[in-house]
Parts: structure tokens; C-alpha cells; sequence
């Protein structure tokens, strides 16, 4: 496997991981501390920090006791420390007002910082 390759599917696994076990500080430890993140609906939030809030507060609500698979779609190479990444994920949501199983694809960029590929941006887009 392409070393890129390797360092998003090592990301997307960490994620996936972490959403799978409601972890919010989990999910959000692979972001920069300055991280961007666009949610499904289009929400902006920034910082790890409330990555880890917004997501822990799901985790306890609408998406209690989901499950999520992640694939690596695809990954290119922008600049030597600069990753583009998109992943396709399954949520299967077993009750609540979003019960049911959600496609969506999401954007990582990538940010080399020494051995480091924290997430940059994170942009989610919900497929229907």
C-alpha cells in the first residue's frame, strides 16, 4: 500500500474506532488543534475541542449506540505535507428520530507536522 494510502486508512480506522466505542475525545484526537469541521448539515465547527464537545454530545443523543464503517475512496498527494482524502461511510443508527442506515462521503485534508498527519479540514456530506 502507497504510504499515503497507509496514513488516511490509519486515520479512518482511528474514527472509526472511536465513533464505534461514543468516544468524542477519541474521534476528535486525529484533528489539528485548529481543525475544521463541516458536519452533514453544514455546521462549522473549529478546534479539537469542540470536535470532541459536538461529538460526544451525539454520541449521547441521536446517534446512541450507532455503528460506522469508513473505506478510503481515494487519496492524493497536493503537496509533499499536504494530503486530499475522501471516505465513504455507513452509520447504522438503531433507534431514535435518525434510526436507519446513512451513506455519506467525506473530505480530509491532511497537514504533515513532523511525523504527524493531524486532519486539517474535515468536510462530511450526507449521500441520498
Amino acid at each position: 500500500m502507497d504510504p499515503a494510502d497507509q496514513i488516511v486508512a490509519n486515520i479512518a480506522n482511528e474514527l472509526e474506532k472511536a465513533w464505534n466505542a461514543a468516544d468524542g475525545v477519541a474521534f476528535a484526537r486525529p484533528f489539528a488543534e485548529d481543525a475544521d469541521f463541516v458536519n452533514i448539515r453544514g455546521e462549522h465547527h473549529r478546534t479539537r475541542e469542540a470536535i470532541a464537545k459536538g461529538h460526544q454530545a451525539i454520541f449521547n443523543s441521536v446517534y446512541k449506540g450507532s455503528v460506522v464503517r469508513m473505506q478510503v475512496a481515494a487519496v492524493r498527494t497536493l503537496a509533499p505535507t499536504v494530503l486530499l482524502a475522501h471516505v465513504k461511510s455507513t452509520l447504522k443508527v438503531p433507534v431514535g428520530p435518525l434510526a436507519g442506515e446513512h451513506s455519506a462521503l467525506f473530505s480530509l485534508v491532511l497537514v504533515r507536522d513532523q511525523d504527524n498527519w493531524p486532519i486539517a479540514a474535515f468536510h462530511n456530506t450526507l449521500v441520498t
